[in-house]
């Protein structure tokens, strides 16, 4: 089971990879800069790195459910060729994707996906600012500003990046906002940090922001009054992470994560305590599917609840 985790956990950073030797290899353009048009299915005509773990070979897919437990997956493709994926549902209804885009068309960096009829058709384009880094997680704040979490990590002196997993320097939890929901504006500082720490999952417990992190397959929580700063408060999962965590209407707090059997679920007590896992979300398909991982959930707005995750196919 440690082996199927450890492979699920690698292949979650694939895109962190990717995006990054993509991204020094390009010039950012300019915020405010208009998006760049990309296809939300390519035909997988073109292949922005040839690394067959890679985001080029991961797509974005969308399963419904009524009351977050049990999940109806219908195979339907959202985006083609992108990795990562990140799930909002605007203050308007608007709903939007963010995730790695492994097609090469239209520079590197992020592409998204808008829908304003709650997931039935979907448009894709880029994200203007390049120079954010990997691993995009959402939130919205009450203002309706996004701010969208991401990792950076640390270069070698030759401008090559190390690797989650390739450095004793830690990697950074970085932060971003938008008006738009298009053009992003970095914010200054450091949200958390640490040596290996990946894909961060931001979640708004009472007054309370907790982070989620990713260190190989285990899963570890950070706490703050404001969303910025973060400290480390310890270890929630040691079987298990890369997760998109949910607090439902009557409170209770869900976590799903990649697991050995695709995406698990996950209770906790609070946003700080040990995760209980409950059940699967999503099964990996041993016959047709390499992967299934990366889920971030949202409500529907009409009871029920819309997840996104990334598919890796044999």
């Amino acid at each position: 089971m440690w082996l199927v985790i450890f492979l699920l956990a690698a292949a979650a950073l694939g895109g962190a990879i990717y995006f990054l030797i993509l991204n020094k290899l390009s010039n950012a353009p300019e915020n405010g800069q208009e998006s760049s048009a990309r296809p939300c299915l390519t035909g997988s005509k073109t292949i922005g790195i040839p690394d067959p773990n890679g985001p080029s070979y991961h797509h974005v897919y969308l399963a419904t459910s009524k009351d977050g437990l049990d999940w109806q997956t219908a195979n339907k493709m959202i985006i083609e060729q992108a990795s990562v994926p990140e799930l909002a549902r605007l203050n308007d209804g608007t709903l939007f994707i963010y995730a790695v885009d492994g097609s090469g068309l239209g520079g590197p960096g992020l592409v998204y996906a808008k829908s304003q009829d709650n997931g039935e058709t979907w448009e894709c384009g880029k994200v203007s600012d390049v120079s954010l880094g990997a691993d995009p997680d959402v939130v919205v704040l009450p203002d309706g500003t996004i701010r969208l979490y991401y990792i950076e990590f640390p270069f070698e002196p030759g401008g090559v990046p190390t690797g989650p997993t390739k450095s004793e320097k830690p990697n950074a939890v970085k932060s971003a906002t938008s008006l738009d929901n298009i053009n992003f504006k970095d914010e200054q500082g450091t949200r958390l940090e640490g040596v290996a720490y990946t894909d961060p999952d931001v979640l708004l417990i009472g007054n309370e922001w907790f982070m989620y992190i990713s260190a190989g397959p285990t899963a570890w929580a950070a706490k703050s009054s404001d969303g910025l700063e973060f400290k480390l408060v310890g270890q929630v999962n040691q079987s298990g992470a890369v997760s998109g965590s949910y607090v439902f209407p009557d409170g209770t707090i869900r976590h799903y994560f990649c697991g050995s059997k695709g995406i698990e679920i996950a209770t906790s007590a609070t946003g700080d305590s040990a995760w209980t896992r409950v059940g699967t979300a999503v099964a990996t398909d041993s016959a047709t599917q390499k992967i299934v991982c990366d889920p971030s959930v949202v409500s529907d707005g009409e009871g029920g609840y819309l997840m996104v995750y990334k598919v890796q196919p044999k």
